[in-house]
């Protein structure tokens, strides 16, 4: 029993260290967005990437806010003729998006949420892929599911009513996310991830998933760099989300939680050190001090 408090008081007195440099290490460290770019993703669906590297600079939600709201002001100083917000600034957004990252999953690294890197490494990979709008914002890669994550968080910023819409294909077990927006009446296809041909979508005013899936011909044509039979098994296969829900509650308030521990996870180690510790002096002290009872007698 001595022997096992001992070495419990060694390893919680370094797992606290450790723990709490790793603290400082988060608060402190530098969260720019790394200028370092991973190779690309092969596959059919994204080959064709509209990644502008010079945007990285934007690692927040309300510098992606500021940029767009700047490029919707050139617009209407350029042009004379009446510019329709509602129909222009969910487009500006998608297409800085689409730019702003190419495809892949960003997941936390021991930098800047390590309980949650920690928890995905001893479980599952997926548990780190981050789906707080301002993380994803500090990565130069986001997954379909990121980008619409940060593009509905925007745009309901901007008194926008939004909906998920999710993909999950039969023959080729392919899976997908992105997003729908609603103005001048009705709901309109937002997907920054697979990027299609925005002129096609202009044409019919950036149509809705169930207007494109009764028009396949349109959709064929939009979705023209991948293949027939992948967009057909995709696209048509779609489902919609509740407007304006958080699409990750459950994985939001865990990894807010994870970075929570992240930062405190030093001061309950701290805590079992002192317990551990006073368990072990009481042990490791002479029998006749533990049982000593003292009486005091009062003075006459």
């Amino acid at each position: 029993m001595k022997k096992m408090l001992f070495v419990l008081q060694g390893v919680f007195f370094l797992a606290a260290n450790f723990f709490f440099l790793t603290a400082i290490f988060e608060i402190f460290s530098d969260k720019e967005v790394s200028p370092v770019i991973i190779r690309r993703n092969e596959s059919p669906f994204h080959i064709h990437e509209d990644f502008e590297p010079e945007l990285l600079r934007i690692n927040s939600v309300a510098k992606l806010q500021g940029y767009c709201d700047s490029l919707y002001q050139r617009k209407i100083q350029i042009n004379t003729a009446p510019i329709n917000y509602k129909l222009e600034y969910p487009q500006i957004v998608s297409e800085v998006v689409r730019k702003r990252f190419y495809h892949g999953y960003s997941h936390y690294g021991w930098g800047d949420n390590f309980v949650a890197r920690l928890g995905a490494l001893l479980t599952n990979p997926g548990y780190s892929a981050i789906v707080i709008p301002d993380d994803i914002m500090k990565h130069p890669n986001a997954a379909c599911s990121q980008q619409a994550i940060v593009i509905m968080e925007l745009l309901r910023r901007k008194g926008y009513f939004v909906r998920k819409v999710g993909f999950k294909g039969k023959i080729f077990n392919r899976g997908h996310y992105c997003l729908e927006v609603f103005y001048n009446g009705s709901w309109h296809l937002i997907d920054s991830n697979m990027e299609p041909d925005l002129s096609v979508l202009a044409t019919y005013q950036f149509p809705s998933m169930s207007y494109l899936a009764s028009h396949p011909e349109i959709l064929l044509q939009a979705y023209s760099h991948v293949p027939k039979e992948e967009v057909l098994d995709l696209f048509l296969s779609y489902s919609y989300g509740k407007i304006n829900e958080n699409p990750a509650p459950r994985a939001t308030i865990y990894h807010q939680i994870t970075r929570f521990l992240s930062y405190t996870l030093w001061i309950f180690l701290l805590a079992l050190l002192f317990i551990v510790r006073k368990k072990y002096k009481r042990l490791t002290q002479p029998a006749y001090v533990r049982h000593c009872r003292v009486s005091v007698v009062p003075a006459e």
